[in-house]
């Protein structure tokens, strides 16, 4: 096959790629889609509720997040 042949994304040509899980990187259900099951979407969930997924910085002034006090 000749570089200019090749599939985007460097996959084979022809055949798409099955989703994975975003928690676990098992095939994706559609019911619970981008998840494979409920437990998955459930454990993400949980890690977004408990600042799992913060990104890290300095913490915000009062005068940041309050500009009725200025």
């Amino acid at each position: 096959m000749k570089p200019a042949e090749k599939a985007p994304g460097g996959g084979r040509p022809g055949k798409p790629r099955a989703p994975k899980c975003a928690v676990c990187g098992n095939p994706v259900k559609q019911d619970y889609r981008p998840f494979c099951s409920k437990r998955c979407a459930d454990i993400d969930l949980g890690r977004w509720l408990g600042g799992g997924y913060a990104i890290p910085g300095q913490p915000a002034s009062s005068s940041d997040t309050d500009p009725d006090e200025a």
